[in-house]
């Protein structure tokens, strides 16, 4: 397709399409209940780091959940928010089944569009595992929510920011409702936040890019 054609779709199209919370009845009372439920597993929770910083900006900090033994491995959550919004903090009671089965759970945050772009986002998703994949030996499994469903699939490109030795040790993705496929927002009205380029959403979309050899599973919203 050539850049006409992705930049002159109709725009009001793109944003029904892109709109997730517009098509769920009583949407905007979901982000007061995920956070409801994630401050109590956090109090709850006897071993978490909390606010473990892996860099100097302020949205650069994760926290890390250990479970009662040893991991037997680490599951990073990147949380959802197309890359403009939320934090870890919606999202902690997620952890709860990988945890009963013997994983530690790393989630971070990250800086968010318009102060950086996504390609930013990316290289920043890719020191967060890096250092949580520091703390806690054994294999580690990537999962993302929407957005960044995109995040952990691009962990897997060949234009990955992980260091071979992390690389390595990725046994699984799980991209849940993950856009893998950025070219359709540059029409979109959000882009006036993202600042999308062709360039860039060519060069970010894990459907245009080689892949390493990985077991990913998609899963439908």
């Amino acid at each position: 397709m050539t850049a006409n054609f992705w930049c002159k779709m109709i725009q009001s199209d793109v944003d029904a399409a892109y709109d997730n919370m517009a098509h769920v009845p009583g949407s905007a009372s979901l982000p007061a209940a995920w956070s409801a439920k994630a401050t109590a597993f956090r109090f709850a929770h006897p071993k978490l780091i909390k606010e473990l910083p892996y860099g100097p900006k302020p949205r650069q900090r994760m926290d890390v959940f250990h479970p009662e033994g040893a991991p037997v491995g680490l599951v990073v959550f990147v949380h959802g928010g197309y890359w403009m919004r939320l934090d870890k903090s919606f999202w902690s009671h997620l952890s709860e089944g990988a945890l009963a089965h013997g994983w530690a759970v790393a989630i971070p945050s990250y800086t968010l569009t318009p102060e950086v772009r996504i390609s930013h986002i990316t290289a920043e998703i890719g020191i967060a595992i890096e250092a949580a994949a520091s703390l806690v030996p054994g294999p580690v499994r990537l999962v993302g929510h929407s957005a960044e469903g995109h995040l952990v699939t691009r962990m897997i490109c060949s234009s990955s920011p992980l260091g071979k030795t992390v690389a390595q040790r990725v046994a699984k993705v799980v991209s849940i409702s993950g856009l893998h496929d950025l070219r359709p927002l540059l029409s979109a009205r959000m882009n006036e936040t993202l600042g999308l380029d062709l360039a860039e959403a060519v060069t970010e979309s894990p459907v245009l890019l080689p892949s390493v050899p990985i077991r990913v599973r998609q899963l439908s919203g």
